[in-house]
């Protein structure tokens, strides 16, 4: 997926810690990103962990904020600000958030669908799919991230 020729059509968001999952979905991108960033600067967020953050979600973000002129929380463009599972424990070999979860107890069944599936989501209009499985994403996101901390490899 290139930044240059898609749209964001979900962004989903849990502060470590709650358990409040919170998802802003629709077909209407520059919405999605203003209210994700009214989000992260409300509840004065300072740091993200995103599973391969640094290769997909960062850059995408940015290139899609530039394109509708909606400004990101400056954490966005520290590298401090960032902590990634995917570089923390694959570094560049194979290791897809999947397998982590499995690692950490996640079964599949606990997980909605995949990426490819949230193409075919959104040619149906289906935002309540996709929103599900990213939200899916983020819990075994959060239970990855968790045991990093627990096994010392990141501090909140």
């Amino acid at each position: 997926m290139v930044a240059l020729d898609s749209k964001i059509t979900c962004i989903s968001c849990k502060v470590h810690g709650s358990d409040e999952i919170k998802s802003f979905c629709g077909d209407f991108e520059a919405k999605i990103l203003a209210d994700f960033s009214g989000y992260v600067f409300s509840n004065n967020i300072s740091k993200i962990v995103a599973y391969n953050g640094w290769s997909f979600d960062v850059p995408f973000l940015r290139v899609r904020a530039m394109r509708n002129s909606c400004k990101l929380p400056q954490l966005f463009w520290s590298e401090h600000s960032l902590d990634d599972p995917y570089h923390i424990l694959a570094r560049s070999k194979k290791g897809k958030q999947v397998q982590f979860a499995a690692l950490v107890g996640i079964d599949d069944d606990d997980l909605f669908g995949d990426g490819k599936q949230c193409i075919e989501w959104f040619k149906k209009g289906d935002f309540d799919s996709i929103s599900k499985h990213c939200e899916s994403d983020i819990v075994a996101l959060d239970r990855i991230y968790s045991r990093m901390v627990e096994c010392g490899f990141v501090c909140r």
